[in-house]
């Protein structure tokens, strides 16, 4: 099932688990979306609804 994903949510990767948890800091009308994961690591994920799954603060899918 497909989610919308906003600006503010948490996410995992579903490729790249141990990046750790991410917050969404924009989502383009592309489909690209910014995320800051654990480590100030910030990337731009394009088609990122492919790729990202949302999560609680402790991970938990939602």
């Amino acid at each position: 099932m497909r989610y919308n994903l906003i600006k503010g949510e948490n996410v995992l990767h579903r490729k790249r688990a141990e990046w750790g948890i991410g917050k969404i800091t924009s989502v383009n009308s592309c489909g690209t979306i910014q995320v800051v994961f654990e480590g100030n690591r910030r990337l731009s994920i394009a088609k990122g609804i492919n790729f990202l799954i949302k999560v609680d603060e402790h991970g938990n899918k939602i």
